[in-house]
């Protein structure tokens, strides 16, 4: 098992509140309180870009419904200008940071581990959906949101995709990605932009 380090926290801008405040309530609209007739919670290691380390022990959730998931992550914040950024993003502060959940809905007819090449197999019903969004300056980066059963998906191009129906089985794969710095005007709509893929090494990962 690689070493479970953690990088040092960074320092927070207060003369940012407002707008933080402001993109809080909008990038985390989707995150819903868990009822009581959901499974046990299910914990997983947040690894750090191109997976050489563990960012944050246990730092991901995830709680199965019977009718959805409900996923939450929570790590430190990556410092400006010190992590890979995905192409078209630059550093900046704050910036914004979006949460992605891949389901795998049968994953018992994944080729071995479930990864970007068992998206195109229609047996295995895979399906990408967006969370949660953030503009973050510094400290702890807080992500949560929920999915519904039967929620429309996305998928990368020329990948046909399903939306989430073995709540109970599919095994889920939660990306944090860099947005880069903020740009007001792009509200709210970047929250719901992917950057990024699996071969940039520029997610941070947790697998369930």
């Amino acid at each position: 098992m690689p070493p479970k380090d953690r990088p040092p926290r960074s320092k927070g801008q207060g003369s940012r509140r407002a707008l933080l405040g402001m993109t809080l309530a909008t990038g985390l609209a989707l995150g819903a309180a868990v009822p009581a007739a959901a499974g046990p919670a299910e914990r997983a290691d947040v690894w750090e870009q191109g997976g050489a380390m563990v960012l944050a022990e246990d730092g991901a959730r995830l709680v199965r419904q019977p009718n959805g998931l409900h996923v939450s992550l929570r790590m430190p914040a990556p410092e400006a200008g010190t992590y890979v950024y995905p192409a078209g993003t630059t550093p900046g502060s704050p910036e914004v940071f979006t949460l992605w959940m891949f389901v795998f809905n049968h994953p018992e007819n994944c080729t071995g581990p479930c990864g970007p090449d068992d998206s195109t197999n229609p047996a295995v019903e895979f399906g990408v959906y967006n969370p949660a969004g953030h503009v973050n300056a510094g400290g702890w980066l807080t992500l949560s949101g929920r999915v519904g059963v039967g929620d429309e998906a996305q998928a990368p191009p020329g990948v046909q995709p399903y939306p989430l129906v073995n709540p109970d089985g599919a095994e889920v794969h939660l990306a944090v990605t860099s947005h880069g710095e903020l740009d007001p005007a792009t509200l709210p709509n970047e929250f719901r932009i992917p950057t990024g893929s699996p071969l940039c090494g520029c997610w941070w990962i947790a697998k369930f």
